[in-house]
């Protein structure tokens, strides 16, 4: 059998599903390192140590320019394991390497954190922070320590998780106050000091608001721009299992208070808008015992300011997650 993959496209009016072999010559090759920039990085320095520049993009509330991306996948394609890599990759500066070799991250980590330096926010609906704590230790990294260290928090997690609709929403068919006053309360935190910056933000699982509340997916995507607002480069993580393929809509009576309507409006809408795109699938064969998923690194609408001279790196891997939790990628 021939085993394949898919791979998503947004032109910025379709979304197209294209199903590809996979040449399982190229398994026999050594693992590659992931990157999404030609520079050999997952966040390009570039984007992190931006200076003040004006430009269109520029906003009135801060020094720098912000920048989304958005990560896609199928429940079958976790992409815990790709958060984790972004998490090291802010902090360290080095999980192209260990996302292959986590030996070499212990050996490097203590100096590098001097040279990096930054800061990260996680946003979750769907886990709580002892869940990133724990996977986190797997690779080495110790985030209660970098909750701590030198008074600078370089880690901070919002637990949207626990209490969602016990304390926060209280009541889901009139939510969009109190869902306003949820990013209130975390862009309020990042005030206009620049000490206080947070570099990166990845935020996941938001769109069960859309399915469990009457937000429009119009009022979620204000607040997920005002928040893009508050950081450098913005990671929003999403499930597509909702998005409609190929023909399935014909035929189908929409209504707009419809979740699945809602879903597919806000990830169009967030695909349009972002510089980065990175598609987690599943094989259409379904998993095979050396290959998860694979993994495509794509353009989003919105050119990267010239001005950063950086390129994405748009390429197509197939990866491996092992018993040990390490991960293998491999060109397809």
């Amino acid at each position: 059998m021939i085993q394949s993959t898919t791979t998503t496209t947004y032109t910025g009016t379709h979304i197209y599903i294209y199903i590809y072999p996979i040449n399982s010559m190229s398994l026999n090759n050594s693992s590659q390192d992931l990157i999404f920039f030609k520079d050999n990085s997952l966040i390009s320095d570039k984007i992190i140590n931006q200076e003040t520049t004006t430009t269109t993009t520029t906003t009135a509330s801060n020094n720098f320019h912000s920048y989304l991306s958005v990560i896609t996948y199928n429940q079958s394609t976790s992409p815990n394991w790709l958060i984790n890599g972004l998490i090291e990759d802010t902090l360290f500066g080095n999980a192209t390497k260990s996302l292959n070799n986590h030996e070499s991250y212990h050996q490097m980590k203590k100096k590098d954190i001097i040279i990096k330096n930054k800061k990260i926010m996680i946003i979750s609906f769907l886990h709580n922070k002892e869940f990133y704590i724990k996977n986190c230790k797997r690779i080495g990294i110790n985030l209660e320590e970098k909750e701590k260290e030198q008074q600078q928090q370089q880690f901070q997690f919002i637990d949207y998780f626990n209490d969602l609709f016990i304390n926060l929403i209280k009541n889901p068919n009139d939510s969009v106050k109190d869902i306003n006053k949820m990013f209130d309360n975390i862009i309020n935190s990042l005030n206009n000091d620049s000490k206080d910056d947070v570099d990166v933000i990845i935020i996941e699982g938001v769109e069960i608001l859309l399915f469990a509340t009457n937000i429009t997916s119009n009022q979620l995507i204000f607040n997920i721009n005002r928040l893009n607002k508050k950081c450098r480069q913005l990671f929003v993580v999403s499930s597509k299992e909702c998005l409609f393929k190929n023909n399935e809509s014909i035929g189908v009576t929409f209504s707009f208070d419809d979740p699945m309507i809602k879903i597919n409006d806000f990830l169009i809408k967030l695909l349009h808008r972002s510089q980065l795109n990175i598609t987690l699938e599943p094989l259409i064969t379904g998993r095979a015992k050396d290959i998860t998923g694979s993994l495509t690194i794509s353009k989003g609408c919105i050119p990267y300011d010239e001005n950063l001279s950086i390129s994405i790196n748009e390429k197509e891997y197939v990866y491996h997650i092992t018993k040990d939790s390490q991960v293998k990628l491999y060109y397809r």
